[in-house]
C-alpha cells in the first residue's frame, strides 16, 4: 500500500479522506456491486461446520452487511469493522479475544498483501485468495500460509484439511 501510494504521489494525511470518498460511493453503488460466487455456499459451509466467522474490514459495518445481505450476514458472529488503512492487527487481535479462540487456530482469509501483513502481526495463519484487489502474483510473493485459487477450496480446506489451494 505504501508503494502504491508513493507511486501515485498521495500523501498519507490525505488516505483518509480518500477512504471515506470511497466508502460513500461505494455504498451509493452497492445494489450495483455483487458478492463474488460461491460465497453464500462457502459461509453456510463454515458455519454448518461449527466455526465461528468473524468479519474484519476497512469498510464500516453498515456497507458489510448490506453488501452480504441478511441472511450471509447472521452468519458472522462478530464484525470488526472500520478498520484504519495499517489497523487491522489491532481488529484480529480484538476478534479474537471476543470469540474466545486461540491465535494459534484462527486464519484471516484476505485478497490484499496487508492483509497478509495484519495476520503476520496478529500472529495468526494468512490466507489469500486469488480473486479479489490484488494480483495473485503479489499475494503469492508475500508468501502466505495458504493460497486459495477456488471459493471451493476455503470450506473443503477448512472443514476437512483437504482442498486445492
Amino acid at each position: 500500500m505504501h508503494d502504491i501510494l508513493r507511486k501515485l504521489d498521495v500523501p498519507l494525511w490525505k488516505v483518509p479522506r480518500i477512504a471515506h470518498r470511497m466508502r460513500a460511493q461505494k455504498r451509493a453503488d452497492m445494489a450495483h456491486i455483487p458478492l463474488f460466487p460461491g460465497v453464500s455456499t462457502m459461509l453456510r459451509a463454515l458455519a454448518d461446520a461449527g466455526l465461528t466467522l468473524a468479519l474484519v474490514s476497512s469498510d464500516n459495518e453498515a456497507n458489510a452487511r448490506d453488501m452480504l445481505g441478511a441472511s450471509n450476514a447472521a452468519l458472522i458472529a462478530h464484525f470488526a469493522c472500520g478498520a484504519a488503512l495499517f489497523g487491522k492487527a489491532k481488529k484480529f487481535k480484538r476478534v479474537i479475544r471476543q470469540a474466545g479462540v486461540a491465535p494459534d487456530v484462527t486464519i484471516a482469509i484476505g485478497d490484499e498483501i496487508r492483509d497478509i501483513e495484519a495476520a503476520r502481526a496478529a500472529g495468526i495463519t494468512c490466507a489469500a485468495v486469488t480473486w479479489g484487489y490484488t494480483a495473485p502474483e503479489a499475494l503469492r510473493a508475500q508468501k502466505p500460509d495458504v493460497m486459495f485459487r477456488r471459493m471451493e477450496d476455503i470450506a473443503t480446506t477448512l472443514t476437512t484439511g483437504r482442498g486445492d489451494s
